[in-house]
């Protein structure tokens, strides 16, 4: 990895991951944060070894306690039938990557997929998940080691897609305004479809109410985006 520079990867600390957070896809913080060895926030940073310039920062988070992906990456571990059992399991071996975030100016030269590598080596718990909307065009879990899982969409996000091609709607193309509003004066049953949709998750329903045309765009965002999950499991 250089640009001229070596890379060092190190402890970091939560204010490493808000010197780059505006840099990652998403919003706010970590729901969680997961703690070391040592009690210490659960934080990987990469820097430059000569000049100290922060290049990447990886999160470690505690994990959901349910995930349809696990039953594709270890079938029946996590999912007993007995949710406390479950849920104790869950806790006590794995661990979530919620964040890899690189300084625009270091991307493209595998900091993203070192920092992944390094975690792995030295993993809090024997297993590691993570979650990523943008691992089609940037698969740094996968080059790093892990094994990807492409999720189904979710139900309310499968209703939408549905009604879309139904009427002959590419997602992607409510993204465009001026093709949002025409779609929904031709077709007015679709606000009906995108309501519906934005109240189906506790993440859009705050939308449900927005104007149509908005609405649309953010659904076609939303539903057009493929998640995919990684597992990885430490070897004895």
């Amino acid at each position: 990895m250089t640009n001229g520079s070596t890379i060092a990867i190190e402890p970091g600390t939560m204010r490493d991951y808000d010197a780059l957070a505006d840099f990652h896809y998403r919003a706010g913080p970590p729901a969680t944060v997961a703690r070391g060895r040592r009690g210490a926030p659960a934080v990987l940073r990469a820097r430059d070894a000569e000049t100290g310039a922060l290049a990447a920062v990886l999160v470690v988070s505690m994990p959901t306690l349910n995930g349809l992906w696990r039953d594709l990456a270890w079938p029946g571990r996590y999912s007993t039938g007995d949710k406390r059992r479950d849920a104790a399991r869950v806790n006590a071996e794995l661990r979530c990557i919620s964040r890899v975030v690189v300084d625009p100016r270091w991307r493209g030269l595998g900091v993203a997929s070192g920092l992944v590598r390094a975690y792995l080596d030295r993993p809090l718990t024997p297993a590691t998940e993570a979650l990523a909307a943008m691992g089609g065009v940037c698969p740094f879990f996968e080059r790093a080691g892990m094994t990807p899982y492409t999720l189904p969409p979710a139900p309310h996000d499968a209703r939408l897609l549905d009604a879309l091609w139904a009427c002959g709607v590419e997602p992607w193309s409510l993204l465009d305004p001026v093709i949002a509003r025409r779609t929904l004066e031709r077709r007015p049953w679709l606000e009906r479809e995108l309501r519906a949709w934005a109240r189906g998750s506790p993440t859009t329903r705050r939308h449900a109410g927005a104007d149509a045309a908005p609405l649309a765009r953010l659904a076609a965002a939303r539903a057009s985006v493929r998640i995919t999950a990684y597992a990885a499991v430490r070897e004895k």
